[in-house]
């Protein structure tokens, strides 16, 4: 059995502000750790920040759809997140090296360092779709 919740918003960086918050409350309901909730958030808005910056270049007015769905058995959640831009170059989507100190491009290192599983799925429309999933030990 699952639960989803589903968002869609224009690609304005304040908005992921708004998609932290639900994200927050969506997992805080499922009494996912404290801890567990702040390293998701902090993926989730390196994707989105990444969609926003690198496929739309800061246009204000794309849209982003934001998916996450909870299996009540597994303690598990996956998130997917659709744009409407160019098609990304799967090999091109790379982390630096930690010991290459820059102010920025951590992102892809620590959505995937966060997450069980990272995934680009092609799709046939125009857009991207990535998937992320992530299991939770839950407080008692």
């Amino acid at each position: 059995m699952y639960e989803e919740f589903e968002m869609k918003f224009a690609s304005k960086v304040n908005n992921i502000r708004i998609v932290r918050a639900a994200l927050r409350v969506f997992l805080k309901l499922r009494r996912v750790h404290e801890s567990d909730i702040f390293d998701t958030e902090l993926a989730i808005n390196e994707a989105l920040a990444n969609v926003i910056e690198h496929t739309y270049k800061f246009e204000n007015e794309e849209m982003i759809d934001f998916k996450m769905k909870w299996y009540f058995e597994e303690n598990r959640c996956e998130f997917l997140i659709r744009d409407y831009g160019e098609k990304v170059q799967i090999s091109n989507v790379v982390s630096r090296e930690l010991e290459d100190l820059k102010d920025h491009g951590l992102g892809v290192y620590l959505i995937k360092n966060i997450m069980d599983n990272v995934d680009f799925v092609e799709i046939a429309e125009n857009g991207n779709l990535l998937y992320l999933d992530k299991k939770f030990d839950l407080e008692k």
